[in-house]
């Protein structure tokens, strides 16, 4: 690993910066630089806020329909779009819960065996997704936006029809629809990726998870309000009708994100094999005739011919391959883990305060749902606004350069708000407080339960960028694994050990995933190295 870049020539740099994943050069600071100065000064730089802050990835020179390039009114529409996508999917999956008694009655069944038709979605979700996003790399991501999101709508018209028929027509629609909707957790990280640069990420990537957490939370507080007066087939109706006005937004307003076209790259790398073919794309990028610019029809193309330097083979089985990569493997848990919390919650609601002495009715239980949507909104800041100062405090001290690492200092915070939330819920409930009490504990729970989230999806892909479909399948899948879980054994676990022993379980085991960011924030960097170096992938020959 190199010492110093102050001290190394351009090719040395790129040998520095290409050693290990992630690492970047995010400001320019020629008393810190050295020789690179020039060549920092060359390259384009943020042009609101810090002004040594550099834009990475650098955007294409001459070619206007690079995303990274799209006026800002433009990456908003399609980023908004992608999170009205998120946001309804992410609806969908606990929607039940406010219903779970009304559902119960008209199906004849106990609220376990409710609760398996969650499980239903989540385990399709995740399988589905190692189905759906090999498709986005070698085709794009629009017709993956559209053609799920259609049938994510039908899915809803069915469980519409089917919460007045049987269980199991009941819960084959909830396996279709956790099927359809599977795209809403891997596909968005990858637009904000392709549209925004690496000091935009933080916050996006932070918003983007309130869609989903935010979904999770008020999706059972609209459905609470809308069952206790038309009944469960009118919350799966209504959400249909979202669903479909986001459906008809995408065809019209959301352009392909996949860019396929040459970027500078300003530091290569200096070996033999790549030297020529990188100093042939620098000149190529560098001295070609402007690009123009695609027409509104040429943008709105349902799908394209496809990458032809994508094999489809290659990229579904990339996902499995990036198990043995600790740095994604721990994000996968801590995001998991963090998202139990939400299904956790929707599927115990009405068995913990339906009964006395809460006696919540449908309208209650969905209200409840309120106070973790407050506590996501700060978790947002703090894995968002803050993390990303956190993020930059350190970068400045490490001479301009970014590691992935500088984000880790926020999972102790995400920790505390965990195990504290948890525990002050699971007490107030048990000592039958005030209903306020455990409610609050809820929302404190959803802070850290918000930031892992983000944080879990930031450091896997700052880590992995080049691979961010990929990052995003696997922690998916791997998220809905382990909520899957909890939606076989939840139910009876508290029926049989009380919420305070299960509570206090699930956040010990999450904190302890959370204290795992002390050996990465130390060693990271020497692992993705270690990566780096043992390239897993092109061993296989997925690259």
């Amino acid at each position: 690993m190199a010492s110093n870049p102050r001290e190394e020539s351009r090719d040395e740099v790129g040998e520095y910066l290409h050693s290990a994943p992630g690492t970047e050069i995010l400001f320019d600071d020629a008393s810190k630089h050295g020789e690179i100065a020039d060549r920092l000064h060359q390259l384009k730089h943020r042009t609101k806020g810090d002004s040594r802050m550099l834009l990475v990835p650098q955007p294409s020179i001459n070619d206007p329909n690079d995303p990274l390039r799209w006026p800002a009114w433009k990456k908003n529409v399609t980023f908004f779009n992608a999170c009205w996508y998120a946001f309804m999917g992410a609806i969908t999956g606990p929607i039940m819960a406010a219903g779970m008694e009304e559902l119960s009655v008209t199906f004849g069944k106990s609220l376990q065996t409710l609760t398996y038709a969650n499980g239903a979605c989540l385990i399709n979700q995740g399988v589905w997704n190692c189905v759906w996003m090999p498709f986005a790399v070698k085709y794009g991501r629009r017709p993956i936006y559209i053609f799920s999101n259609l049938l994510m709508g039908i899915a809803c018209i069915w469980l519409a029809i089917a919460s007045n028929k049987t269980y199991l027509v009941f819960i084959v629609g909830r396996a279709f629809l956790g099927a359809f909707q599977a795209p809403i957790e891997s596909i968005v990280p990858s637009t904000v990726t392709d549209i925004f640069f690496l000091h935009n990420r933080g916050e996006l990537v932070a918003i983007y998870g309130l869609a989903v957490l935010g979904g999770n939370e008020l999706g059972p507080m609209f459905s609470g309000l809308i069952v206790q007066d038309l009944g469960m087939d009118w919350a799966f109706w209504i959400v249909a009708i979202f669903v479909f006005a986001n459906v008809i937004s995408m065809v019209f307003i959301m352009p392909e994100t996949k860019y396929t076209g040459l970027r500078p790259n300003p530091f290569p790398a200096s070996t033999a094999s790549d030297a020529s073919a990188e100093q042939k794309e620098q000149v190529l990028i560098e001295e070609s005739a402007p690009v123009a610019p695609k027409s509104f029809i040429e943008e709105m193309k349902f799908w394209s011919s496809g990458d032809p330097n994508v094999n489809l083979t290659h990229v579904f089985l990339r996902p499995f391959v990036l198990l043995a990569y600790p740095t994604v493997v721990w994000s996968c848990f801590i995001y998991g883990l963090a998202l139990s919390w939400n299904v956790i919650l929707g599927a115990t609601v009405a068995q913990l305060f339906a009964p006395p002495p809460y006696g919540f009715n449908a309208r209650s239980q969905g209200l409840f749902f309120l106070s973790p949507f407050v506590g996501s909104l700060f978790g947002v800041f703090f894995s968002g606004h803050v993390s990303d100062w956190i993020a930059n405090f350190f970068t400045k001290r490490n001479k301009g350069i970014r590691e992935p690492e500088m984000r880790l200092p926020t999972c102790l915070l995400a920790a505390f708000f965990t195990f504290f939330g948890a525990l002050w819920f699971a007490l107030a409930y048990e000592h039958q407080m005030h209903w306020a009490m455990p409610v609050v504990g809820a929302g404190i729970l959803s802070v850290g339960s918000q930031m892992g989230t983000t944080l879990g999806m930031n450091y896997a892909l700052d880590c992995h960028k080049e691979l961010s479909v990929e990052v995003m399948i696997t922690i998916a899948a791997l998220k809905s694994c382990i909520a899957w879980i909890w939606t076989w054994v939840i139910n009876d676990f508290i029926t049989a050990s009380g919420v305070l022993s299960v509570f206090m379980t699930v956040a010990t085991i999450n904190v302890v995933i959370y204290l795992f960011c002390i050996p990465f924030y130390l060693k990271g960097k020497d692992i993705r190295i270690w990566l780096h170096r043992k390239n897993f992938l092109q061993a296989a020959g997925l690259m």
